[in-house]
């Protein structure tokens, strides 16, 4: 393996997934892809180092592999020979062989299923996995769908006790079960946080850019969903129903504690001729990750960092140059930006870059 190959963007292959939504038509349409309607096949996986969890699939199904331009090789494949180039030093003892942040996007006309993901406790308590799964969604696109509020779902209302919920479930009453959940409607351009363990799902009409955490456990709690029936494996993940509803986070808030909690509000941290850099999420919101979101017109340097990070154009194609190298970026296509590439300069017009950045927590790194 060339080991060059560490000190410039990686660029990856078509990645996509069936899930148990519907969607994919706005996906396409977004990537640049070939015209496609509406169907399970609408997930695509950007940037990944463990792949997806996927009935019937062996471990590390769905690894992102570089383009047939870089060899075709397995990211997981390409960590384990150069870790600390490829994740920086202090990330690689953080979480040994994977990214700490990645990516995928996901269309849906429907209404996902009502889940949850592990907080690094239970992740580590349940599953001997090293870090649990906040996430993040940048809406990067919308449609309408007929009758159905342009929402997501999240966070349980004041009236919701944990018996309650476990009841709902038990007798799979769906909508009892959506009324304990808040409606947050959203709008293209807004960043969503959902911490882990909290209750969530995404309704129909939305194209959600998703950062999270190194981690692809989900807690489902709908035996039904979209014409699918779930096994017990595909809602609890191998844990007994008890154990599975116990990762909840059975905190309640208000309509507008809610809000505060989960609606990113864009910082702008500078504004020059050419650009402007802003985080959408930073250390304030949580100890995970963070996205910034770089608005170019002309040329941006990519500022020094000890750690990888994946950069996404959101908003028209991208360009990246890094030595004497260039590479084409576009629209919905992710590159992954090693530790050991330098001096990275981004450019575009009328261009929308969000840039995906992993932390550590002072807890984790003490």
């Amino acid at each position: 393996m060339d080991k060059t190959l560490v000190e410039y963007p990686l660029l990856f292959q078509d990645n996509r997934i069936e899930r148990f939504y519907i969607g994919g038509k706005l996906l396409n349409q977004w990537r640049k892809a070939a015209a496609s309607g509406d169907s399970h096949m609408c997930e695509e996986l950007l940037v990944t180092s463990i792949g997806a969890i996927s009935k019937g699939k062996e471990a590390g199904f769905a690894v992102s592999r570089t383009t047939q331009e870089q060899g075709a090789l397995l990211l997981s494949d390409i960590i384990k020979e150069y870790p600390e180039q490829m994740l920086g030093k202090r990330f690689h003892k953080y979480n040994p062989y994977h990214l700490t942040v990645l990516a995928r996007v996901g269309d849906t006309k429907v209404r996902l299923v009502m889940q949850c993901h592990p907080k690094r406790e239970d992740a580590r308590r349940f599953f001997q996995m090293h870090m649990g799964k906040s996430e993040a969604w940048y809406i990067a696109g919308t449609r309408e769908i007929k009758d159905q509020a342009l929402c997501i779902n999240a966070g349980f209302k004041p009236h919701v006790t944990r018996e309650l919920w476990h009841e709902l479930i038990e007798r799979q009453d769906i909508d009892g079960m959506l009324g304990c959940l808040h409606q947050i409607p959203v709008q293209k351009g807004q960043t969503i946080l959902i911490p882990a363990g909290m209750p969530h799902c995404v309704g129909p009409g939305c194209l959600f850019l998703e950062y999270h955490e190194c981690n692809d456990i989900t807690i489902r709690v709908e035996r039904n969903i979209n014409q699918m029936l779930l096994s017990d494996e595909e809602m609890y993940c191998g844990l007994s129903a008890v154990e599975a509803l116990s990762l909840f986070d059975y905190t309640t808030y208000t309509s507008k504690e809610i809000a505060d909690k989960v609606i990113m509000k864009e910082r702008i941290l500078e504004r020059q001729k050419e650009y402007t850099v802003s985080d959408l999420i930073n250390e304030t919101d949580n100890d995970s990750f963070g996205i910034q979101l770089i608005r170019i017109n002309g040329t941006y340097m990519l500022p020094a960092f000890d750690g990888h990070r994946i950069v996404i154009p959101v908003e028209h194609d991208l360009r990246l140059r890094a030595g004497d190298k260039t590479f084409e970026l576009i629209q919905g296509h992710a590159a992954l930006i090693p530790a050991a590439c330098h001096g990275l300069r981004l450019e575009g017009q009328d261009c929308k870059v969000t840039i995906g950045i992993p932390f550590i927590s002072e807890k984790e790194e003490n």
